[in-house]
């Protein structure tokens, strides 16, 4: 088996072993080496995001911390499933994201929504009622702890 089928055959095996019946417990996804590994509910639904963008970074800091309100992630869309963000078959460029006050309306839309209109969503996902429910730092462990409040 060669390096690229070994390693998606692990990151399937490891997403199919997390469980939870909905497929979005991200106890078990690989989180990315370095950045913010971010948690965004909208609605009832959550998606999740890596964040490499030294601006993003500290935008998301901010926003976690109580200190901006600057709240919609705001990044590139991908359609192809990105192991953090499982179950999805879509994903936030990790170094496009930044987070904004107001953004316009055609790239606002539920996680669901994206999945299942990505080729023709638009080249930017940014949701207006994302909340940031969840951050964890990677770039200062690499096993990435929570970041506290």
């Amino acid at each position: 088996m060669n390096g690229g089928r070994m390693g998606a055959t692990l990151a399937v095996l490891v997403l199919a072993a997390c469980g939870g019946g909905d497929g979005r417990d991200v106890c078990c996804a690989p989180l990315p080496q370095s950045g913010l590994y971010a948690t965004f509910s909208v609605g009832n639904e959550t998606f999740s995001a890596a964040i490499t963008d030294a601006d993003g970074k500290a935008e998301a800091r901010a926003l976690w911390a109580g200190t901006s309100s600057a709240g919609i992630p705001n990044g590139e869309l991908r359609c192809t499933a990105a192991a953090w963000n499982a179950p999805w078959s879509w994903h936030l460029a990790p170094d496009t994201i930044r987070f904004a006050d107001v953004t316009t309306e055609v790239c606002d839309g539920t996680p669901s929504y994206v999945d299942a209109h990505c080729a023709d969503f638009g080249p930017r996902y940014c949701p207006w009622s994302a909340q940031l429910t969840a951050l964890r730092d990677c770039d200062a462990d690499p096993s990435c702890p929570d970041v506290p409040r």
